[in-house]
């Protein structure tokens, strides 16, 4: 099933140069003004996030990961001298994981913060539901389309960034070199007797500047049809995220599933939480791809930012105690919620499930260790 408009938009655009970069044919299936993905979803019956909908995160299986985040959100807090913080969730989906950060937030009395809470969401039908969600709480709340725009309104406050399962839905370009030709090319998209295909074009001055200095980076050997994935939009956020710690003082948590280099096809289209072919629902799926955190690290060292090892979730989750939570909750349980319990820590921390495929990732501007990490 195609979204026909999306479809026709993109022949549109492969008509005026015989094809279309990836990384433009991603931006225009999930970010449309009016037929994209993320700008078309209806979520109110949740058809996009959770076991009915297109995909499932880590809040909306335990509420544990949640109340672990605040933990070390609110150790982070203790060890500084700030009295109001910025706290800004990219992509917060149906605002489940900051429900169950305030949560736990609310009911500590030793110290005292004033919070500002801030939201980065694209979709129109997605912030609706987040203001919904989390209108109970009695924050300050602000909302923005753009990483831009918020820092045009952030308070002078250090500021704190949370991001789950956000990246790895940004669009990317892929790059393929062939060794018996020597060269690089990117993959892009054309269309032949009505049906979409992907084929290879030369680099432009831009890309090969891209591709040489991603290189310098890595020792891997260029195999033969090795493929390199890249970003835009995750660096030109990542650049704006350190400027603002770095201007602010402050620290970001980022957790997706992801590698520590740039290489590797990835690329897949999720359709009710089944991966199917990326033509078959063009602009009724969503798009997905191992984060590259190793450009991430790159950007926050050369702007001086303190870099934590990039660790599997698994390993964040047990260090910040998810066994021990799990026993706490389930002694006043049923055996139906005794099973839920411990069946979503499973999923969660399991190595054939989310625990080593997702990966945690911290940077600060201060030195103070943040735990989890260290």
């Amino acid at each position: 099933m195609l979204n026909s408009k999306i479809a026709e938009i993109i022949k549109e655009k492969i008509s005026q140069d015989n094809f279309l970069d990836l990384e433009e044919f991603l931006k225009i299936n999930l970010y449309e003004k009016q037929h994209g993905f993320y700008n078309q979803i209806n979520n109110s019956q949740k058809k996009l996030i959770g076991a009915n909908g297109h995909f499932i995160t880590a809040p909306e299986i335990s509420q544990i990961f949640g109340e672990l985040i605040a933990v070390w959100l609110l150790d982070y807090f203790y060890k500084s001298d700030a009295k109001s913080i910025n706290l800004v969730e990219l992509g917060p989906g149906n605002c489940t994981l900051i429900n169950d950060i305030l949560r736990v937030i609310n009911k500590q009395k030793e110290k005292a913060f004033k919070i500002h809470l801030h939201f980065v969401e694209i979709s129109p039908e997605l912030r609706k539901i987040q203001r919904l969600n989390i209108d109970h709480h009695e924050y300050k709340k602000n909302w923005y389309k753009k990483i831009s725009d918020l820092k045009k309104n952030l308070s002078n406050l250090p500021t704190i960034f949370l991001a789950n399962e956000f990246f790895d839905c940004l669009p990317i370009s892929q790059f393929k070199f062939f060794k018996n030709e020597n060269e690089w090319k990117k993959k892009c998209v054309k269309v032949k007797k009505n049906k979409f295909y992907f084929d290879y074009i030369s680099l432009d001055k831009n890309d090969k500047n891209l591709i040489k200095e991603m290189n310098l980076n890595f020792s891997k050997i260029i195999k033969q049809n090795q493929v390199i994935e890249y970003s835009s939009m995750t660096t030109d956020i990542m650049l704006q995220i350190v400027d603002i710690i770095n201007d602010m003082d402050g620290c970001a948590l980022f957790i997706d599933y992801g590698k520590n280099n740039p290489f590797g096809d990835t690329l897949q289209a999720v359709y009710k939480n089944k991966k199917v072919s990326l033509f078959n629902k063009i602009g009724n799926c969503d798009y997905s791809s191992l984060v590259d955190f190793s450009n991430m690290k790159t950007i926050a060292k050369k702007k001086g930012l303190k870099v934590y090892p990039i660790i599997s979730q698994r390993e964040l989750l047990l260090r910040l105690g998810i066994k021990e939570r799990a026993e706490n909750l389930a002694k006043n349980a049923t055996t139906l919620q005794k099973r839920n319990i411990f069946s979503g820590v499973e999923r969660l921390i399991s190595k054939i499930y989310m625990g080593e495929i997702f990966k945690a990732f911290c940077i600060t501007k201060n030195k103070h260790k943040v735990i989890g990490f260290i």
